[in-house]
């Protein structure tokens, strides 16, 4: 879908060349359409994006589970075949030996007292071998259920593997359904469409702005005064809660105008949850990777009345898309290829709900 974003950005400046009585001329209802139904798209491949997220995760999961068995698998055999040696037709045979040979001196013994002793060591000899057969039996089963288990976790990778391969077929069928769409519209329709983005990057810049505006001045600095923090990537965190929350708000108000690409997290090119996980990354804050891992793992749920700057914010049902609040009714968020990281309004998708992970 990079190339609608592309498309977009030619279509702007082209929106800048025509006359307004060419601009005019697009048909309302055809572009209202397109824009639905581009939307729609795009909300699809989100779902998509996340199921593709996932599948990496469990693929991830397979494959460190997978090198724990090997490493596990490979000692056991050391150990299995060091007890199989042990109990060996040679030791066998000379445990049978020694037992027939004091089995025949207890018969023709007539020492009461040297046959029960006899009879102890015999029976302690029996013991010691029943004992170390035991032990190679339950490690022989140890052995089976590793290589069971190593061989599900190949089965696993594979499946995970497939299922990557077939969700990104189906993400570039949107991709391609989505270019359809766009380039169906005249060249009037496009520099509509253009023009209507236009407007919105412009609402979005200023809306960053007035944010960061807000986080800054709700920000005390160390001496008390309401000083404009550093906006670098390696600037110092507060370790304060509310203050990591406010700064995961202001790495992602740095990222506005970045790519949105799936399946990444940064630097320069975020997915919905990449942008989201990244933010707190940088603060400090490991969160899971998946917009629907965040909205059953992360942090505790909040009330859309209680939001606070840095909580989680969930769209779609079933969840598949997630956004960073920044106050003021507003959100930035990695949205799509068409519209990238941007700054937009906490209702402009259907709402399902909030986590806040700090606080």
């Amino acid at each position: 879908m990079n190339r609608i974003r592309a498309s977009v950005a030619a279509a702007i400046a082209v929106a800048c060349l025509v006359t307004g009585n060419v601009v005019a001329h697009a048909d309302p209802d055809a572009v209202a359409e397109a824009k639905a139904e581009l939307d729609r798209i795009h909300q699809e491949a989100s779902a998509i994006d996340q199921q593709i997220i996932e599948a990496h995760e469990a693929a991830d999961a397979a494959t460190a589970k997978l090198k724990t068995l090997s490493a596990d698998l490979k000692a056991q055999e050391t150990k299995v075949a060091a007890l199989a040696s042990q109990l060996g037709d040679a030791a066998v045979l000379q445990m049978h030996t020694d037992h027939v040979s004091l089995a025949a001196q207890l018969l023709t013994t007539t020492d009461a007292e040297a046959f029960l002793s006899g009879l102890g060591a015999m029976q302690a000899e029996v013991d010691r071998s029943n004992a170390g057969v035991q032990r190679f039996q339950l490690d022989q089963a140890k052995l089976t259920a590793l290589r069971a288990d190593a061989k599900d976790a190949e089965a696993e990778l594979a499946k995970q593997a497939k299922a990557k391969e077939e969700l990104a077929k189906e993400y570039d069928a949107k991709e391609a359904t989505a270019q359809a769409v766009f380039d169906r519209l005249s060249a009037e329709e496009q520099a509509r469409l253009a023009e209507l983005e236009a407007q919105r990057l412009a609402e979005a810049e200023a809306a960053q702005a007035a944010a960061e505006a807000r986080t800054d001045r709700d920000r005390p600095s160390r001496d008390g005064s309401s000083e404009k923090a550093e906006e670098k990537d390696d600037a110092p965190v507060e370790t304060g809660s509310s203050d990591r929350a406010q700064a995961a708000v202001k790495y992602a108000l740095s990222k506005v105008g970045s790519r949105y690409v799936w399946g990444t997290s940064g630097e320069s090119t975020f997915d919905c949850s990449g942008l989201t996980s990244w933010a707190y990354r940088k603060v400090g804050i490991n969160i899971t990777r998946s917009s629907r891992g965040q909205w059953s793992s992360v942090g505790k749920r909040v009330s859309k009345s209680e939001l606070r700057p840095g909580d989680l914010v969930f769209y779609y049902s079933p969840v598949s898309h997630v956004g960073l609040y920044i106050g003021g009714g507003k959100i930035v968020d990695a949205a799509n290829p068409r519209r990238g990281v941007r700054v937009t309004s906490l209702d402009s998708m259907p709402f399902t709900g909030a986590r806040r992970v700090v606080g």
